[in-house]
């Protein structure tokens, strides 16, 4: 077997050296950009969650006042209905009292009518007895 020598001693003290000079040259920047890297992607997320929180905020806001507009249409909506059939009573209210007053109205001429065609029948059924009375007879009464 071959005896160590200073060469052993020479090349341990250059591996030593490039690892001393690899680790400041290479590794050091390397692991300093994985780690800016590792901070983008932190900051990234959490952007991610900030956003995703102030989405669901003005989700909840909008839906608050959806909710609120509906509400306001429906009292709304009821209201237009309530004067709508308020009207609707007042209308057939005069419409009511307009048909009494017809209907009254006709009654009160077709009274009229009836007793001036009553009394008109009874003029007639008089003359009719007398002209039959004057025929049965044979001479005026």
């Amino acid at each position: 077997m071959d005896k160590i020598d200073w060469t052993l001693w020479l090349q341990a003290g250059n591996f030593l050296l490039l690892i001393v000079i690899m680790e400041r040259l290479v590794y050091r920047p390397l692991l300093a950009i994985l780690d800016q890297r590792q901070v983008r992607q932190d900051n990234a997320v959490q952007r991610s969650r900030d956003l995703e929180a102030q989405i669901a905020q003005q989700q909840d806001a909008f839906d608050a006042q959806l909710s609120h507009a509906k509400l306001q249409a429906q009292q709304a909506r009821s209201a237009a209905l309530e004067q709508a059939q308020k009207q609707q009573a007042l209308l057939i209210g005069e419409a009511h009292d307009q048909a009494m007053a017809t209907l009254e109205r006709v009654r009160q001429e077709v009274a009229e009518q009836l007793s001036s065609e009553a009394g008109q029948l009874q003029s007639y059924a008089a003359r009719l007895g007398d002209e039959v009375a004057e025929r049965l007879l044979g001479r005026p009464l």
